[in-house]
């Protein structure tokens, strides 16, 4: 195609790509009043419970839980692993949006965006890349 030139470069030559390592995370991790905003996408039922990865098409950071969506189950397993991943108590997690959905933000109290960052990259698996 003409004028296409350069328009699409690899994941691993792009700045902040998700083949590397945390690479694109960022967009789900957003500054907040007093600490920050994680995007994340929850999948209640997993095989591999504990599991981040980071979807760099939604921008959600995808947290594996193996309890099913009943009853609040899964989102307090997801503020329990939140909280291990980030060390961080479960009293400073609160989820802002997305309660009957599987999108969700989850707010972090006291927790800046670089802070946060760094703790996530060392528990991310490789996410999905195309």
């Amino acid at each position: 195609m003409q004028g296409c030139k350069g328009a699409w470069d690899p994941p691993a030559t792009r700045a902040g790509g998700a083949t590397e390592k945390g690479g694109g995370v960022e967009a789900a991790v957003l500054p907040a009043p007093g600490g920050c905003l994680l995007l994340v996408e929850v999948q209640p039922g997993s095989g591999r419970p504990g599991r981040l990865s980071y979807d760099r098409w939604r921008k959600r950071i995808r947290v594996a839980v193996g309890s099913r969506a009943e009853r609040g189950r899964a989102d307090a397993e997801l503020l329990e692993v939140l909280s291990s991943v980030l060390g961080v108590k479960e009293g400073s997690l609160r989820i802002t949006s997305g309660r009957a959905d599987r999108w969700r933000g989850v707010e972090v109290e006291g927790l800046g965006p670089q802070e946060a960052l760094g703790r996530l990259a060392a528990r991310l698996d490789g996410g999905r890349d195309g």
